[in-house]
């Protein structure tokens, strides 16, 4: 189908039947799930959650167009914007406990309680879109767009309200309102019930009324009425799709619409995924926009580079025919305090200059305050102020004092020049990491596929699985879940570290891998923050742990009771290895012990507790397993989250990197 038979643009931004249909299954998600980061990358607001299912999504946001889960990953900014900052100091780390749409409109609140209390997110489709962030009282505490309209302010310290003419129902008496106005088409009436053009299209075609036709029955408006409750119904039977006509996108759909009937359509099993496709290519542009940051940010910094550098020479000058002027004066000191005598002599007698008037040299007068009490001479093409009033010697010092100053602030200035180059070579580097094509910065997210995969894992030398959690949350997980009686429960024997479970599958654990899952409990515990070499790790049977605290007392989560012996094995190294394993053709990154990941990894790194920041660590590591990525062919790229996924918090150093073949 080329064409639609009625007047319909290309969809460009979410309804509200899309939004309410995205909040059911988006908040079905994400509520109870923590907020591990939040990205802004133009106007694109990107919010990095651990669900309670242990899987991380990205909830997107862009006003006024769309939310939606995401599936992609997409190039981070060297600086958070302010509103971003904002954002990460109110709700980073805190849990999601609504995602609800406000009535029938484009408007979603998600509140989140944490360390920092109660705040709400109101994303706003409306309008030109706005994303506001509130305390528990609606005082807005700040705005993506900070604006005043007539009715209400979006502005910090303000009390949040929402627009007016808010639908909160498919309200049968806007669509009468309608009708006694200048506009009895069917097609107005419709619009003012449902508040977009698509739905007042779909809700007449399934009263089989002409859009153009005219309204003169509220039985018209009534029937309009239920067939759009109608549609809202059939939320509970999804059926998402993205709609094409002329072999273009055309909008994306929750459910069948009858408009579309005759179109080209791919269907989705879930609609946010669908609302994340339709939307990609806004993405790439997205990203685009954060080339052209660069771009600005760069011709900024040459600018003040060459300004600097302006500076200096400016000031380098001043210093060399500062020294020359001094060094002139002490070697014909006597000439000078002839002339300071004169002058002072002069004022005392109440005239301006003396006369005649002493020369040194080619050092000449020109200008004398004696109000202000200084003669400034031009020396060695230098200004200098005399004080005739002060000696020769007090002089002179201040003369150093001015020459000390020029050099701190050429120091100052070197300084800065330094500063300002470093951003430079960063924004090369990210230049030259944009450089390559959009697609490859815009990574599809690879949703875990076995339940180990939420964790830590790697498989020992044996074969066996061994997993560890990333936090407290999934340690409890782990044991409450997964840990069977015959499993071995491993422990860094320090306070804060990982439960390491080694899943037996009815066999008795080798040694081997009892040493690699101690190592593994070694690696992800805060001796590798503190920098310790090595620490000692205990273990014990599954059926020896409990969550079950002794009577009175009290277990924090990720806490347990160990009953009976403990085997201790002492003094385990700490040495990780970062490794790219694939599977089902897919590219993987994977930590364990050197002799775990060494059996199947294609390359990988090794690592110990170190001096280098974590995330140039995962930097370098996956520009390392990258190469070997494209080297063989495969499609997904390992990007720094992916690394920075398996990393123990702290710093690093990289001991080797290997290739295997």
């Amino acid at each position: 189908m080329s064409a639609l038979p009625f007047k319909l643009r290309r969809k460009s931004s979410l309804s509200a039947l899309d939004i309410r249909a995205l909040v059911k299954e988006v908040g079905q998600l994400i509520v109870g799930g923590a907020i591990v980061n939040v990205y802004m990358v133009g106007d694109l607001l990107l919010f990095k959650i651990r669900c309670v299912d242990g899987v991380s999504r990205i909830l997107a946001i862009r006003p006024p167009h769309w939310i939606s889960l995401t599936g992609y990953d997409v190039e981070k900014p060297l600086q958070p914007p302010a509103f971003c900052t904002l954002l990460r100091k109110l709700m980073r780390g805190a849990r999601i406990a609504s995602f609800e749409q406000v009535g029938f409109d484009r408007i979603v609140v998600m509140r989140a309680e944490g360390a920092r209390g109660s705040h709400e997110l109101v994303v706003e489709l409306v309008r030109e879109g706005n994303v506001v962030v509130c305390d528990s009282n609606a005082t807005i505490l700040g705005a993506y767009r900070e604006v005043e309209y007539r009715d209400r302010a979006l502005k910090r310290g303000a009390k949040y309200q929402p627009p007016p003419n808010v639908l909160l129902d498919l309200d049968e008496k806007m669509a009468l309102e309608a009708l006694k106005g200048r506009k009895p088409k069917a097609f107005y009436a419709a619009l003012a019930l449902v508040g977009s053009p698509e739905l007042a299209y779909e809700v007449l075609a399934r009263c089989s009324i002409d859009p153009e036709g005219e309204l003169r029955s509220e039985e018209d408006v009534k029937r309009i009425a239920e067939r759009a409750r109608e549609l809202l119904a059939s939320l509970e039977s999804p059926r998402p799709s993205i709609v094409y006509v002329g072999g273009e996108p055309f909008s994306v759909v929750p459910v069948d619409f009858a408009i579309y009937a005759g179109c080209e359509k791919r269907a989705y099993d879930h609609f946010y995924d669908a609302v994340a496709e339709y939307f990609y290519e806004e993405v790439k542009e997205v990203l685009l926009k954060g080339k052209e940051e660069i771009e600005r940010e760069k011709k900024r910094i040459e600018a003040a580079i060459k300004d600097v550098r302006e500076a200096i020479a400016k000031i380098e000058a001043e210093i060399g025919k500062l020294s020359r002027a001094i060094r002139f004066v002490e070697e014909n000191a006597e000439g000078f305090q002839e002339l300071l005598e004169a002058f002072r002599g002069a004022w005392a007698k109440g005239e301006g200059r003396p006369s005649p008037e002493p020369r040194v040299g080619s050092a000449r007068v020109v200008k004398v305050d004696e109000r202000r009490g200084f003669v400034r001479v031009e020396v060695e093409g230098f200004e200098l102020s005399f004080r005739p009033r002060e000696s020769l010697m007090a002089n002179v010092s201040s003369f150093y004092d001015e020459l000390k100053e020029l050099k701190r602030r050429l120091e100052a200035s070197r300084r800065a020049l330094a500063d300002l180059e470093a951003k430079m070579a960063s924004l090369a580097e990210r230049e030259v990491e944009m450089a390559e094509e959009v697609e490859r910065k815009i990574r599809k997210r690879r949703e875990p596929k076995h339940w180990y995969e939420r964790y830590l894992w790697f498989k020992s030398s044996d074969g066996l699985l061994v997993v560890a959690g990333r936090d407290a949350s999934q340690n409890e997980a782990l044991v409450r879940r997964y840990l069977e009686d015959r499993d071995l429960f491993f422990h860094a024997d320090i306070v804060g570290a990982a439960t390491v479970i080694v899943k037996c599958e009815g066999k008795e654990v080798p040694q081997a891998t009892i040493d690699e899952a101690a190592q593994f409990a070694a690696c992800y515990s805060k001796a590798w923050k503190a920098g310790f070499a090595s620490i000692d790790v205990y273990w014990v049977y599954g059926e020896q742990v409990s969550k079950t605290p002794p009577s009175g007392e009290y277990l924090p989560r990720g806490s347990f009771m160990i009953g009976g012996s403990r085997n201790y094995l002492r003094g385990v190294e700490l040495k990780l290895a970062v490794g790219l394993v694939t599977r089902d053709g897919e590219a993987l990154v994977v930590s364990g012990p050197p002799s775990a990941i060494a059996k199947e990894a294609a390359a990988y790194v090794t690592l110990v507790p170190g001096d280098e920041e974590r995330g140039r660590v995962a930097r370098r590591i996956a520009t390392i397993l990258n190469e070997h990525v494209r080297a063989m062919g495969l499609e997904r790229s390992i990007a720094v989250d992916d690394v920075l996924r398996v990393l123990p918090p702290g710093a690093a150093m990289v001991m080797e990197k290997r290739t295997l073949k």
